[in-house]
């Protein structure tokens, strides 16, 4: 065809339906409302302790019990995400009521502005919004999100990560337990009082699991920051976290996690010189400028943004920065919010080539992720060899059982 021939033909061409069903293509979709659920809590399980005779820090678990964001359209399709502050509705309605969610770029980027102090685990209400209108989109276009999203994997490699420092030996019991569940790899929290003990934790669970089996670790920015309430007591120092990571290879760990504060690039750069270890860091941090700067300086490997703070689109536009420095993405397995935004962070991770795992908050039996997907009709399923079956619906492709729906 000729040049001339071709932009003739290009009118008819950008009008084809490449994307939408046939129902979809004839509706303008107007945002009409957005609105709280409420799912009915079905139990209390308990408290996740940080370490083991420690009482604070501990990450409750509840079985339903939660809140959810509802994105109403005047065609009847309705989008759901995290729950957000009552308090915050009132912005996200005057943001959304009245556009057409297909303007995204223009809607995610008005939706990151902070909330006000106390109101959520976060301290912000645009991510979990974003999330409900990605649902929405997903929904509208009778999509699953990775495939909305370029994807071709039905499936995510995932990890159990540890919520609980434990002892080595008891981490190796834990690691035991998950892999005959089905999981192959399991992510452990360092930052013990001793070096000796933070190998001994890696050198338990590698004699529990066999070498047919990933061991990540968690320096968690040595110490963690405010999830820890102060309970982690070893500040890692630049030699601390390079012996540390030194007898990490000799062990065959997969990634070493934030050995040390997020903000102290210039330290996190030389560790990196010095490691063979994969570096990977980010779930605190906001904007692309930040992750660009551990780029620039070499400070980490595989970069990992949670989706809770910074949302799906800057999420996989994360991805595509590191994809030009040829590194890897991997989400943070948004901690506080174990339902929709775990299962929206495996979609992204189904629709980038570069993000090669996943974080779910998996420690039996207390923090059983299972259980808490039992209030999903579609939810994801693990099969036997690690890998994490995605839903097959629209959007993030769960629905919410009816019969435990409460209205705020």
């Amino acid at each position: 065809m000729l040049r001339r021939d071709f932009c003739k033909a290009l009118p008819g061409l950008v009008t084809l339906p490449l994307l939408l069903p046939r129902s979809a293509q004839a509706a303008k979709f107007k945002i009409t409302d957005v609105r709280l659920g409420k799912v009915r809590l079905i139990k209390d399980v308990g408290v996740v302790p940080r370490r083991v005779g420690v009482t604070g820090g501990g990450l409750p678990i509840q079985i339903g019990g939660f809140t959810f964001t509802e994105v109403h359209t005047d065609q009847g399709l309705i989008g759901l995400g995290p729950g957000i502050h009552p308090g915050d509705l009132r912005a996200a309605k005057a943001l959304l009521v009245g556009r057409d969610p297909f303007e995204i770029n223009a809607l995610s980027a008005s939706l990151f502005r902070v909330a006000s102090a106390g109101t959520d685990n976060y301290g912000f209400w645009g991510a979990p919004v974003e999330i409900a209108l990605w649902d929405l989109l997903g929904k509208i276009a009778d999509q699953p999100l990775y495939k909305l999203w370029g994807g071709s994997r039905d499936r995510v490699f995932a990890y159990a990560a540890m919520w609980g420092v434990g002892t080595p030996e008891e981490r190796g019991e834990k690691a035991a337990q998950v892999k005959a569940e089905g999981w192959r790899a399991i992510k452990l929290r360092s930052g013990f009082p001793t070096l000796r003990e933070d190998v001994r934790l890696v050198e338990e669970v590698r004699k529990a699991t066999g070498d047919d089996f990933l061991i990540l670790t968690d320096g968690n920015k040595a110490p963690g920051d405010a999830d820890a309430d102060g309970t982690d007591p070893t500040l890692w120092t630049l030699r601390r976290a390079a012996e540390t990571g030194r007898e990490y290879e000799r062990l065959g760990v997969y990634w070493f996690e934030e050995p040390l504060p997020r903000y102290a690039l210039n330290l996190l750069a030389e560790l990196n010189r010095l490691l063979e270890v994969p570096l990977v860091g980010g779930e605190a941090n906001w904007g692309i400028h930040e992750f660009k700067d551990y780029l620039d300086q070499g400070c980490y490997d595989i970069l990992m943004p949670e989706i809770l703070r910074v949302g799906p689109m800057q999420s996989r536009q994360v991805a595509m920065l590191a994809a030009a420095y040829n590194m890897r993405m991997t989400p943070h397995g948004a901690t506080y919010e174990r339902r929709f935004g775990n299962i929206c962070a495996a979609h992204i991770t189904a629709s980038v080539p570069n993000a090669p795992i996943v974080e779910f908050i998996h420690e039996p039996p207390t923090a059983n992720i299972f259980e808490g997907w039992s209030v999903f009709e579609g939810a994801p399923v693990l099969e036997k060899d690690g890998y994490m079956k995605l839903p097959q619906g629209p959007g993030l492709g769960v629905t919410i059982r009816k019969d435990l729906i409460e209205r705020t």
